[in-house]
């Protein structure tokens, strides 16, 4: 029986991670039935403890490993950006939230026993050396729709990822499309790389009394006529604005057969532009934000819908779309990323960059009841092959294969920008070696660098062995031996700076210092390097 830690602290209140957060619910209520093999430790912070507290069971228990609430202004950013953003975002958290000097906790994970670490929020975060990590990528969208982020922001993605690649042993992906995207833009390693569909929603299809479920929709303002729904929060990619674009021509189209349309959001000011764009086309009255729903709600909204529209430009899966199948509802959705491979042939598909093909859509479905059930009738075939047991199968696969090999971290340098500046902390990863070699970092803090000194933690496995200051205009290089097996070096900078805040362009990265060289030694003066870009 192995001990699995889950780390569960990018989880946020209400619904700000998107389908991330349900997947992760989702997995951990079925690991409660389906891995008796197995116990879990679910690593969690502050702001989400006690909401676990249901999930406490005799193989499930909790551990508060953060017990400092974000700062109010590092919370607000959480709900203007996408899940990714959320978890970026945490990271930086977890380690400002870490008192300096406060290094033991890299090994609680081994004090305790535990022999495998979960990340399905991705960032491995809290990894130990000699403990497999298995971590879940849900999209590269910032790779694949580079638009939808500012330049900055792909920098800070792409070091997030980087760290994903050096530190993880196994990487899940939920769809082929993500898989295909990990593989290109990671060049990740394919025998490690896996393939595991999300399921249908055990949350989904309980049986609702008539009179609550009138009531609810009565209080939601949604019981009066038909509805479309879009389960989607408001975040670019999701392409509200086009819907409605859409959604407006249709009704002036066919103002007899069109349903009112019904949204669900956690973003506020994402909304609030959203509901002045309907009412600055005339269908203010027809388009209805109910907003984000306890979960009884949402399951009326659900089973009184007419069908699923779904025009995002992106999904790493579609979440949305599997639940509207189990359930008997039509689907309409995009022919984009994952939603052709998740919907196959039970979806009438149109392109999201064009609102004449979703008119089109709309009109043929509420104009044509035999299409509508034989959509409904091909959607609960479907979904029959994305069942829990299916699933947490294919998880528990990889945490076999995972346990069963080496823990491993791939020789790299995650923490480093393309131009050789730092971030905060930077994570040196090398694999086992002959005795007598040493690790060499070539550090520079230049001349132009804002504030005094700089300070260098040096943490090797988890535990602090030196500390360097550099002076502007300085370099120099730290030589570390290095022992036979393999291991983690990490570097901690303090402090940090933003160009932008010291007028030195718009760069708003948080930077430390130049790294000009890291490279492993052997005994015989071989040097090998471990920046990609060197």
């Amino acid at each position: 029986m192995a001990l699995i830690a889950v780390d569960v602290t990018p989880m946020m209140p209400g619904g700000e991670n998107g389908g991330v957060k349900i997947l992760t619910l989702e997995l951990l209520r079925a690991f409660q039935r389906e891995a008796g093999d197995h116990r879990f430790l679910l690593l969690t912070a502050s702001w989400n403890h006690d909401e676990l507290a249901g999930l406490e069971a005799p193989t499930m228990t909790r551990l508060l490993i953060l017990d400092k609430s974000p700062s109010r202004s590092a919370f607000l950013d959480r709900f203007h950006g996408r899940t990714g953003r959320v978890l970026r975002k945490l990271a930086a958290i977890v380690r400002r939230k870490v008192p300096r000097g406060t290094f033991a906790r890299r090994r609680s994970l081994t004090s305790r026993g535990v022999d495998l670490l979960f990340c399905p929020f991705t960032a491995p975060t809290h990894i130990e050396p000699g403990i497999p990590t298995v971590s879940v990528i849900h999209d590269m969208q910032h790779k694949d729709y580079p638009q939808f982020f500012p330049e900055k922001e792909i920098e800070t993605r792409n070091l997030f990822m980087a760290d994903v690649r050096a530190k993880a042993g196994r990487i899940v992906c939920i769809s082929e499309n993500v898989r295909d995207s990990v593989l290109r833009h990671l060049n990740a390693d394919p025998e490690k790389t896996h393939v595991v569909y999300n399921c249908i929603q055990s949350r989904l299809g309980a049986d609702i009394p008539p009179e609550t479920r009138q009531a609810v929709l009565q209080r939601l303002g949604i019981h009066q006529r038909p509805y479309m729904f879009y389960p989607a929060n408001f975040w670019p990619h999701k392409n509200h604005r086009m819907l409605l674009t859409a959604y407006g021509m249709f009704r002036h189209r066919h103002p007899d057969l069109a349903p009112d349309l019904a949204f669900t959001g956690a973003l506020v000011d994402e909304e609030r532009l959203l509901k002045q764009a309907a009412a600055g086309m005339g269908i203010r009255e027809h388009v209805h934000f109910l907003g984000f729903l306890p979960q009884e709600e949402l399951d009326v909204v659900w089973q009184g819908s007419r069908f699923l529209i779904f025009p995002s430009l992106y999904e790493g899966f579609g979440i949305p779309v599997v639940e509207a199948m189990s359930l008997g509802k039509p689907v309409l959705c995009s022919n984009v990323t994952s939603l052709p491979e998740v919907a196959g042939d039970a979806a009438l598909f149109f392109d999201p960059r064009k609102p004449g093909e979703m008119v089109a859509a709309m009109a043929r479905i509420t104009g044509d009841p035999s299409l509508a059930a034989d959509l409904a009738g091909r959607g609960r075939l479907r979904a029959q092959q994305y069942r829990s047991e299916r699933m947490i199968r294919g998880y528990l696969e990889v945490f076999r294969e995972a346990l069963g090999c080496p823990a491993g971290l791939a020789d790299g340098v995650a923490g480093m920008f393309e131009d050789g500046w730092t971030a905060e902390e930077v994570s040196i990863t090398y694999g086992p070696g002959p005795d007598g070699r040493r690790l060499e970092i070539l550090l520079e803090a230049p001349v132009e660098l804002p504030g005094g000194r700089r300070l260098v933690s040096v943490i090797e496995n988890g535990k602090r062995v030196r500390r360097e200051r550099l002076a502007r205009g300085e370099e120099r290089v730290l030589s570390l031996p290095l022992p036979a097996r393999r291991g983690e070096v990490s570097l901690i900078v303090s402090p940090v700076f933003q160009p932008a805040l010291c007028g030195m362009g718009p760069d708003n990265r948080r930077l430390g210092v130049i790294c000009r060289g890291c490279s492993v030694v052997s005994p015989d003066g071989e040097s090998v390097s471990l920046l990609k870009h060197s």
